[in-house]
């Protein structure tokens, strides 16, 4: 059956269903806190933002961020991740949502970006990434947008900024949030266990990767930094 033809919730379903996995449970095709766009907007405020600016959406997964921004914007985006899999999703949805031709998916890790230096106006992640790669392919004066936990406490934005060599624009510390979330997406695990939907081991990566880096000290921020 082609995937083309189902709608994204079909698509999106059978992602889930096939690749059961606590992060996908919890955040679902956005891939952070909230798991809605609500916290993109506000990474995303005062951000100008055309058909001509070009966005990369690194460690991508089903390029939820990147198919918003291009949906929104009518920008040019790409993505990367080293799961073709989750990238087959993303040009799927693409499809689903007439926006192939604004939208390029790329298998490739984080450390070997396979794009030119000074292409990108954005660079987007809400999950794993390489410093100097986002340094390399960002245009001077481009924007590095981040949301993330960061597991050392003892970590501020401002040092992040000055070890990775960008400019911090602005930072919000979204941790209360974060903590919230997972905490309500861990309760929300323990019933679908007791309802036979979803298996110990599963239960225990929900308490053990989403909850736990909270308890242990872990910051979840929001920074804008610019490349100078």
């Amino acid at each position: 059956m082609d995937q083309r033809s189902n709608n994204k919730t079909q698509r999106l379903q059978q992602w889930f269903d096939e690749r059961p996995r606590w992060d996908h449970a919890s955040y679902g095709e956005f891939m952070h806190i909230g798991a809605n766009q609500t916290i993109f907007r506000i990474a995303l405020e005062e951000q100008e933002i055309s058909t001509e600016t070009k966005v990369l959406d690194t460690a991508c997964a089903v390029g939820g961020n990147a198919r918003w921004m291009a949906s929104l914007f009518g920008c040019q985006v790409w993505g990367n991740d080293i799961d073709e899999e989750a990238l087959v999703v993303a040009r799927d949805l693409a499809e689903i949502e007439n926006i192939s031709e604004l939208c390029t998916f790329v298998e490739a890790p984080v450390e070997a970006l396979p794009f030119d230096d000074n292409t990108f106006n954005i660079v987007v992640t809400t999950d794993v990434f390489d410093s100097n790669e986002v340094k390399r392919v960002l245009k001077p004066g481009g924007s590095f947008i981040v949301i993330s936990l960061f597991e050392d406490p003892k970590i501020t934005p401002i040092q992040l900024a000055e070890r990775w060599g960008l400019q911090l624009e602005t930072s919000l510390d979204v941790t209360d949030l974060a903590f919230a979330f997972n905490r309500a997406k861990e309760t929300e695990a323990r019933l679908l266990h007791e309802s036979d939907l979803i298996g110990a081991r599963e239960l225990i990566d929900i308490m053990n990767k989403s909850v736990a880096p909270y308890t242990n000290g872990g910051r979840h921020y929001i920074m804008r930094l610019r490349k100078k």
